[in-house]
């Protein structure tokens, strides 16, 4: 598979099943190698596929949480934390309050918003001036 499409391909995943999901669920078919396909994703975007897959978690999660009423547990459930804990300490870690706090303090919190490849022709005319 082309790295454009495989790049492309990955970016969708994440984004379809940002809720719940864990990383080895949406790679396992990519034809590459988990280490290799950190590595490629570290060079094309300059943050680890972790980092970018857990704050697009917390980000998807911020919804339930400031727009229901759902229990904090419920929403770690299902967004894919299988405890509650785990869910507050990456939530405290990103965003630097807990989402209890959160969803009271009424703060604003800056996301990370979802990658994007540029068009490939786009970037071929771009670069290209021969």
């Amino acid at each position: 598979m082309e790295l454009y499409k495989l790049l492309s391909e990955l970016l969708s995943r994440i984004e379809e099943n940002v809720s719940g999901t864990r990383e080895a669920e949406y790679v396992v078919d990519l034809p590459i190698s988990i280490v290799h396909l950190r590595r490629l994703f570290k060079f094309a975007f300059g943050v680890p596929l972790q980092s970018y897959s857990r704050s697009r978690k917390l980000a998807a999660s911020l919804e339930h949480l400031m727009l229901t009423e759902k229990r904090i547990l419920d929403i770690a459930i299902e967004c894919g934390y299988e405890h509650d804990q785990t869910y507050i300490r990456a939530f405290k870690r990103e965003y630097g309050l807990t989402p209890g706090e959160c969803r009271h303090s009424g703060r604003n919190i800056h996301i990370t918003a979802p990658l994007h490849l540029f068009p490939k022709t786009m970037f071929a005319e771009t670069w290209y001036t021969g």
